[in-house]
This record gives C-alpha cells, sequence and structure tokens, in this order.
C-alpha cells in the first residue's frame, strides 16, 4: 500500500485517463507541477488533492493525500485496502458482528462504572481494537471499488 500512497497522484491521473497535460490543464496548474507530484519532488496543497479527487471521480485521492501529507492522520486513520463493493460489504458485516457479539458487550460493561480498572485493561483493549477494525472496513465502504457496468 505505500507504494500506491507515493504513488497516489500518478494512480489519480491514470484513473482519470488524463495525460498529464489534460490533467495539469483540468486541475488549473502547470504540467511541471503535475511532475513534480508524480515524482515525490513536491505534494499538492489540500485544493490541489480535492480537484484531483473530484476530476478523477474518487474520493479515496483526498484520504490517502491525508495520510501522506500528516504523521497525525497517518498515526489516527487506519490504512485502508482497496477492495471492491462486495467484499467491502460482507468484511463490513463480519466486524460488525465481532463487535456486537464481544466488544460492545466488554465496552458497556466496563463503562458502567466510567473508568477501566486494572482488570478490565485486556478486554476494554480488545474491544477498542474491534471498533478500530470496524471503523475501517466501514470506510473501507465508504471508497469502494464500484462495478460500474
Amino acid at each position: 500500500m505505500q507504494d500506491e500512497y507515493r504513488n497516489l497522484y500518478y494512480n489519480a491521473r491514470r484513473t482519470a485517463g488524463l495525460t498529464q497535460e489534460r490533467w495539469a490543464e483540468a486541475l488549473g496548474i502547470s504540467v511541471e507541477s503535475v511532475r513534480l507530484y508524480e515524482n515525490g519532488t513536491n505534494m499538492p496543497s489540500d485544493e490541489i488533492a480535492l480537484r484531483m479527487a473530484e476530476v478523477a471521480g474518487q474520493q479515496i485521492i483526498c484520504y490517502w493525500h491525508l495520510l501522506q501529507k500528516s504523521k497525525a492522520a497517518a498515526c489516527l486513520l487506519p490504512q485502508l485496502d482497496k477492495k471492491g463493493l462486495p467484499e467491502s460489504v460482507l468484511n463490513l458485516l463480519v466486524k460488525l458482528k465481532d463487535f456486537l457479539h464481544d466488544g460492545m458487550q466488554d465496552l458497556t460493561r466496563i463503562a458502567a462504572d466510567g473508568r477501566v480498572d486494572q482488570e478490565e485493561r485486556m478486554a476494554y483493549n480488545h474491544a477498542m481494537q474491534q471498533l478500530r477494525e470496524l471503523l475501517a472496513a466501514g470506510m473501507c465502504v465508504e471508497y469502494a471499488e464500484e462495478d460500474i457496468g
């Protein structure tokens, strides 16, 4: 996935099906800027990344841009696997079932007294991991590749 982030701007242009010249024109920037983004010399502004996402028709470009640009975002946001819509939905349902079966019950019990006791720590950490996985699965559905027929 890291290669995909590094080549994010090249992949965005290829997804749009445009040459560097047409891509630059669509974004309102120079061809040289496109080249610098694609070879990793420069990083586009958030505004340009938003335009890339609009032109390519893929919101995930903004997500990947944010992960690449911000160390804080990279620590907080989950890494997303590029999957099709059916696989993403099924994965979300599995994660939801797991969380509802174990994690939600543990969190409800632990939160009842407003604190996490030492003996509750392992169950709390496990529930939080399940919750992070559930959130990531939901985001994968949001950004899933649709089979357009």
